[in-house]
């Protein structure tokens, strides 16, 4: 009897322990596919993600790249550790952190999409620059996207970070993208010619050689291809068309450049003295060479797209680095390894994962101010080239030294919040004579072990060959800009300018003389009754005034197309508010030809097409996305791009307005060779489609030859191209000196 009860009783007990059991996996299961909250997003990428990374070791299984041709690439005077990047990375955390509300709800991806991700890269190990982006993409950059687009839904840090739009990864294979086909394709500033590889290049020596002169011309003195083909550009896209570049990204396969060469090659350089046409047998020395030769590449990057923020990923480690603002001639570095970085004692670990640390990073540049004409006129007057590949430096390292490097000093990387930065990283400047902002007590600083950074480490070893005074040029540019940075943060976000643009009304009645439109939201400002210049007057004083100040008056707007980059530009004297449509050397034919377009179409302008008021080759250098422009067409607004408005209900209406529009062009013996919808405007204020981008119209009758004095079209033919690029760049030299 005693059997039986025990028997009951441990049945009764397994059924309720296999109940329990069910019960926990249930609920398991269901948390499981519960969204996480921001830092549990984190740890669980961190742990199922970024360590779960493969390197494939076998050498006959990895790409070891084809034989290349040394491409000249603008090269940094120096590169110099980047102290401050610690504390800025903690002070866009430290903003996350303060908003309870965002960090604590639960709304990123659930621990099964995790794993469901973890299994896609599982059997995957990276082999080569492709497999690294695709984990990447996979890892930290899906993941990047997801946590700021949830930011734009919080009003407070949205405002905080300045965030109008979504941020994308655009990788460099992908061309269906408009934006790395137009606005950051490798768009040459002049001729494509290559110079030619140095004689003694191709031969090979026991002891390595930095091979790769520096070219002694700056960097516009030679026919240099452009280098925009960074393996990725990060861009926050506003209103679904105004691409703007935030930082570039280089991958690196980890068998190409590995931990131990960025531990023992990242430290402050001087690539004229150090590297070029240097010659040495040690590891460090080929260390260096190797990562001033992969530097050099995003640099020369970063520097022909405009952006000053970029970073070097080999799926172990990052690389960060920033062009300061007031020294586009030097680039700071700092030197990430998550899975050594991330300690299980540290409170703040998390914000030093790959994903944190990424986050943190893109927030830092897209809060940052965007690269001035000056910093432009700098870089384009001081730097010079090295011809170089880093793949050919790759191979001339002696396997033996790859296969056995020395033991690592790199020490993880550990900040603390609310802490004053002591160590003398933190005094430094970025130019001699600037003052080094004081920190309140409350900033987010460095604490006294990131003293022992791999960064730290680095900059060390290079103190007892390097001056002082040089060592600490560029550490503080960061903190001396930060509240002007803040004070600037509106003008960034919202634009140089908030005046409304002038109706195509408006701008036409300065071609015809008529009186003011009324209805233009600037007309109290043009004058009393009717416009009081004309086309040509509009044009020469809207280029003069670009000529004094090259920002007060002109926002760039971040939309290129085919030929053209657009600007909002208002003529201060007198509140008109138009679109210039600027172009380079190499497209300023199409440019040409689309002004001329204009005029034997002038009959229908601020009807069916935009007013035109001319056109000019501004005297003074101005860039646009890295680009020198050689030509600007001042046009009228002419609405909203109707590939952003079209939808089903609306469908058929402008279908119907978008033949009549084209049937008047053909009318004028005139086909539009792209009539997408990208090309037509809707013009709500008059109820009526704008076509536009005439540079490829088709002529069923050939036109007239323009005539010299063309109505309100008004054109410098006076100077060459060639002239112009030399005048333009003569202008740039004079702004530097």
């Amino acid at each position: 009897m005693d059997e039986t009860i025990e028997e009951l009783r441990r049945q009764l007990e397994e059924e309720r322990w296999a109940r329990e059991e069910a019960e926990r996996l249930q609920e398991e299961a269901e948390r499981r596919l519960q969204p996480n909250t921001l830092l549990r997003l984190l740890d669980r990428c961190h742990k199922s993600l970024s360590q779960a990374i493969r390197v494939e070791t076998d050498a006959t299984l990895t790409t070891q790249g084809d034989a290349t041709d040394p491409v000249n690439r603008l090269y940094p005077k120096r590169i110099v550790p980047w102290p401050d990047f610690p504390r800025l990375q903690q002070q866009v955390w430290s903003k996350l952190d303060r908003t309870a509300a965002f960090t604590s709800r639960p709304l990123f991806p659930s621990d099964t999409q995790i794993d469901y991700v973890a299994t896609n890269i599982q059997n995957n190990p990276i082999y080569s620059e492709t497999s690294l982006r695709n984990f990447e993409r996979d890892t930290v950059d899906n993941f990047v996207e997801k946590v700021i687009h949830a930011l734009r839904d919080d009003g407070a840090l949205r405002h905080e970070f300045g965030i109008q739009g979504r941020v994308a990864f655009y990788d460099r294979a992908n061309s269906s993208e408009t934006l790395l086909e137009n606005s950051l394709g490798q768009m040459n500033l002049r001729d494509t010619r290559t110079p030619q590889r140095p004689a003694n290049t191709r031969s090979r020596r026991a002891r390595g050689r930095a091979r790769g002169a520096a070219q002694g011309q700056k960097m516009e003195g030679t026919g240099r291809r452009r280098n925009r083909r960074a393996d990725q550009f990060c861009v926050h896209i506003v209103a679904n068309e105004r691409h703007i570049p935030v930082h570039a990204v280089e991958f690196k396969a980890p068998h190409k450049v590995t931990i131990p060469e960025l531990v023992a090659g990242l430290r402050q350089i001087d690539l004229a003295r150090d590297v070029i046409d240097q010659e040495g047998d040690t590891f460090e020395f080929y260390a260096t060479r190797l990562v001033a030769a992969v530097v050099t590449q995003i640099f020369s990057y970063m520097i022909d797209s405009g952006v000053r923020y970029g970073y070097i990923c080999t799926g172990e480690a990052f690389v960060f680095l920033q062009i300061p603002k007031n020294d586009p001639t030097i680039v700071q570095y700092y030197l990430c390894i998550p899975n050594q970085d991330v300690q299980a004692d540290d409170e703040f670990r998390l914000h030093r994962t790959a994903i944190g640390q990424v986050l943190a990073f893109t927030l830092q540049a897209l809060t940052a101010d965007a690269p001035s004409q000056e910093w432009n006129d700098a870089a384009h007057e001081n730097l010079t080239t090295w011809e170089v590949e880093y793949l050919d430096v790759l191979r001339e390292i002696p396997e033996t030294l790859r296969k056995d490097p020395p033991a690592s000093n790199y020490r993880p990387s550990h900040w603390k919040r609310d802490r004053k930065i002591h160590n003398t990283r933190s005094r430094t400047r970025c130019q001699p004579g600037v003052s080094t902002p004081k920190h309140s007590s409350t900033e987010d600083n460095v604490s006294e072990e990131e003293s022992h950074s791999p960064s730290a480490a680095a900059a060390s070893r290079s103190r007892s060959s390097r001056d002082r005074s040089n060592k600490t040029q560029s550490s503080r540019e960061s903190g001396k800009t930060r509240s002007s940075r803040d004070n600037k943060q509106t003008s960034r976000k919202d634009g140089h300018s908030t005046r409304p643009y002038c109706t195509i009304a408006c701008i036409h009645g300065i071609v015809s003389r008529r009186p003011l439109d009324k209805k233009c939201p600037n007309w109290e400002l043009h004058g009393r009754e009717r416009h009081s210049i004309g086309p040509r007057e509009f044009t020469r004083q809207l280029h003069r005034q670009l000529s004094r100040n090259r920002d007060h008056g002109f926002e760039q707007l971040h939309i290129c197309g085919r030929t053209g980059y657009l600007i909002k530009a208002t003529l201060l004297s007198r509140g008109y508010t138009v679109i210039i449509k600027a172009t380079t050397v190499e497209k300023q034919h199409r440019l040409e030809a689309e002004v001329d377009n204009y005029y034997y179409l002038r009959s229908l302008q601020g009807q069916h097409i935009p007013v035109c008021l001319g056109a000019f080759m501004p005297r003074i250098a101005y860039w646009y996305h890295g680009e020198l422009m050689a030509q600007m067409m001042v046009l009228s607004w002419s609405g909203t791009r109707l590939q952003h408005v079209i939808n089903e209900r609306n469908s058929s209406f402008f279908h119907q307005e978008r033949e009549k529009a084209l049937a008047v062009l053909r009318s004028r013996g005139v086909v539009h060779s792209d009539s997408e919808w990208r090309n037509m405007l809707w013009d709500d204020p008059g109820g009526r489609l704008v076509v536009v981008d005439l540079e490829d119209v088709k002529w069923l009758k050939r036109p007239r030859a323009l005539e010299p004095a063309s109505g309100n079209i008004w054109r410098a033919h006076s100077v060459g191209v060639e002239k112009s690029r030399q005048r333009l760049l003569s202008s740039s030299s004079a702004v530097c000196k």
